[in-house]
């Protein structure tokens, strides 16, 4: 039998500053300009709107902002099966968006992807567990480098809890899935402070699903 190692959880604000600078060049400050304008995205959808569409917005606002932050920095993006990624080839790094489990930005808890994810990322997962079981996690950063094309993924993973009127989000290094196929464990979770809202939106429904995974079945013609 074989257990996961704990995860390496930073919730430091300085630490996690140093550690995302080394490892893929971007600030704290950048990033919570992406949760505040997921949030902002959620902010906008009233009870007009289908139901579900806060979470959908929120996502693809997420997914275009942290794109815009990093393109600069000689990133790229790309949909591999439809799933938007930034990717950074230099370092061999990806970073996708998701909402996350009411456990998300909670230091002593292990948060879970909202949504079954699909196979481009189980793929991804396998590939960051091979590689922690490599290079096992510690505190020491080590700036990533790429091996045969293989990207690590990163997802920014957040969560909208209206109850306590905060965005809680994450930046963390998945390495397994559960058997309904979310993400359940992690290599090392940068966990910022909230962010506080005070809005009372219109729509109250709490559906924060984002778009899952699709996986696209060709079959050639005969």
């Amino acid at each position: 039998m074989t257990f996961a190692a704990s995860p390496r959880v930073v919730v430091d604000p300085i630490e996690i500053e140093d550690d995302i600078s080394v490892r893929f060049g971007v600030s704290s400050t950048e990033l919570k300009g992406v949760a505040e304008i997921i949030l902002d995205g959620f902010s906008k959808v009233s009870s007009l709107h289908p139901k579900g569409f806060n979470g959908i917005r929120g996502w693809a606002e997420g997914s275009a902002a942290i794109r815009a932050v990093l393109i600069p920095k000689g990133w790229h993006p790309e949909d591999p099966q439809n799933q938007p990624r930034i990717v950074s080839k230099k370092l061999g790094v990806a970073f996708t968006v998701s909402s996350g489990s009411s456990f998300t930005g909670i230091e002593t808890k292990t948060p879970q992807t909202r949504n079954d994810k699909g196979s481009q990322t189980s793929s991804s997962v396998r590939f960051n567990a091979k590689q922690t079981e490599l290079f096992p996690v510690t505190g020491q950063v080590i700036p990533l480098r790429p091996q045969h094309g293989d990207q690590s993924l990163w997802i920014f993973l957040y969560y909208v809890d209206r109850d306590n009127k905060e965005l809680r989000y994450e930046l963390s290094q998945p390495t397994a899935m559960s058997e309904v196929d979310k993400v359940s464990e992690w290599a090392v979770r940068y966990v910022f402070p909230p962010l506080k809202f005070d809005a009372v939106w219109d729509s109250q429904d709490d559906d924060q699903d984002d778009i899952p995974d699709i996986d696209i079945e060709v079959i050639p013609k005969k």
